[in-house]
């Protein structure tokens, strides 16, 4: 390693202070044989400053300067190499992209990057360790595929053009150039494929900050104390949950600092995920639904599913807040899948490789709310019930007043427990001891208990 020399004086240099540059050999070919072609890479790899207990990240840096920032054979190079030394050192890799794409006078051996550039981050994605990806001015091409698409969490810069293909490309194919809503990070953002915008004055503190909500430690915590359910009818339940007013991402708020919030695709706002600490400890929180009476949509449900597979990778806990009456059963939804939607938040809950606790602080109903709920351990709050149906839809379907239906399907939290639906009644403050209680399990013991829980009947009865 060589110590770093400044490149460019964009905001990016804060970041390379007293970084190290990674030395990689480069072939420095020329292999369709481009007239005049001379090669040099715009990618460099640095090892950033960290402190003795708590090593810097690896940083991949594209220079727009250097061919437009495309992505060539030396490139992809580089980058692999960076990629391997995240995963040796076990530090986070984090990409700083300028780039109009592929290294076209370079043909197929420049094209060929994307899946060395893919394989590289399965690596990564393997070993448990995060990619947060800046998409600068421009981000196209092939490095918007193999690089910043992929990474776990994603952040554009005001203004920046940011797309599959470059505007001039688009009108090379089309004939025309795409609109000022379209191939920007705003519209990247809109779309769900970046998880916000900041002015490039902002970025460097949001990567840092975003670093250090994954690299936290948990903070000592008291068992809760037991608490017993009080006697209530079901109707009186329901009634009871209805009256709440904080959803789930103000619970979310109230419960995590330094929150990361991820973007569900077309700016869906049914479900809120984020990443953040809870008493010190990095988790992966999410609430299904964000706000109080809120159904969750399809891409609410994929918003959900993204961030357990996303707590999985990275070996992280997750919060799943539930309040919620169903999920949107309206046409619109049903067209777009809202039953797939909620089987792949399901499945990606009940594989999740880390722990997962659930709280059900309001309205549990039917899949909608199950898909968030099947942890490895299931806490209510004295607010909440959780039935195979709402009253409303039971009584479409029997034919029965919905209050005796609400009564009769055992659904408060007294019922819940005695069913073993349910493992214990709590305040929402307590969610951190449960969780520390899960993550000092053994993870086979744990996975082996979630599967036997879910895999058979609940073993109580009322």
């Amino acid at each position: 390693m060589g110590e770093y020399a400044p490149v460019t004086t964009d905001w990016r240099e804060p970041l390379l202070a007293g970084a190290s540059v990674l030395d990689v050999r480069l072939a420095r070919r020329n292999p369709g044989q481009w007239p005049n072609y001379h090669p040099e890479p715009s990618v460099r790899a640095y090892r950033l400053r960290g402190t003795p207990t708590n090593p810097g990240p690896v940083a991949v840096l594209w220079d727009f300067t250097v061919q437009g920032g495309s992505f060539g054979e030396d490139d992809a190079t580089v980058f692999v190499a960076a990629v391997r030394h995240a995963v040796r050192e076990r530090v986070p890799l984090v990409t700083l992209v300028r780039s109009g794409g592929t290294r076209l006078q370079e043909g197929m051996a420049a094209l060929v990057g994307i899946p060395r550039a893919r394989i590289a981050l399965l690596a990564l994605a393997e070993a448990g360790l995060p990619h947060l990806s800046v998409a600068d001015a421009p981000t196209t091409g092939g490095v918007w595929i193999a690089v910043v698409a992929g990474a776990d969490v994603r952040v554009a810069v005001t203004g920046a053009t940011v797309g599959f293909a470059g505007p001039r490309v688009v009108e090379a194919f089309t004939g025309s150039l795409p609109g000022p809503d379209s191939h920007t990070a705003e519209s990247a953002h809109a779309a769900g494929l970046v998880d916000c915008v900041l002015p490039k004055t902002e970025v460097a503190a949001w990567l840092a900050a975003t670093v250090g909500t994954l690299t936290g430690t948990a903070s000592p915590v008291a068992a809760p104390p037991v608490r017993e359910p009080s006697r209530t009818t079901g109707w009186e339940q329901v009634l009871r949950a209805r009256a709440r007013t904080v959803g789930g991402r103000q619970l979310l708020d109230k419960l995590l600092t330094d929150r990361v919030p991820l973007q569900a695709r077309y700016g869906d706002t049914t479900v809120a995920a984020t990443l953040g600490r809870l008493d010190g400890r990095p988790v992966v929180g999410v609430a299904v639904a964000a706000e109080v009476d809120g159904r969750p949509t399809p891409d609410g449900f994929r918003l959900a599913a993204r961030a357990y597979r996303l707590a999985s990778r990275l070996g992280l806990p997750v919060i799943s807040l539930v309040d919620t009456p169903g999920a949107d059963p309206g046409p619109a939804s049903e067209r777009d899948g809202i039953a797939p939607a909620m089987g792949e938040a399901l499945d990606a809950l009940l594989t999740c490789a880390s722990p997962t606790v659930a709280l059900v602080h309001g309205e549990g109903g039917s899949g909608g709310a199950l898909a968030a709920a099947a942890a490895d351990t299931v806490l209510v709050t004295d607010e909440a019930y959780f039935a195979a149906i709402g009253p409303e839809g039971a009584a479409a379907a029997l034919r029965r007043p919905k209050q005796e239906c609400a009564d009769r399907m055992r659904i408060t939290p007294a019922d819940l427990l005695a069913l073993g639906f349910a493992d214990a009644l709590v305040t929402p403050d307590a969610v951190s001891s449960h969780l520390g209680r899960l993550a000092a399990m053994p993870e086979e013991i744990r996975r082996e208990k979630r599967l036997i829980r879910w895999s058979g009947p609940v073993p109580g009865t009322i």
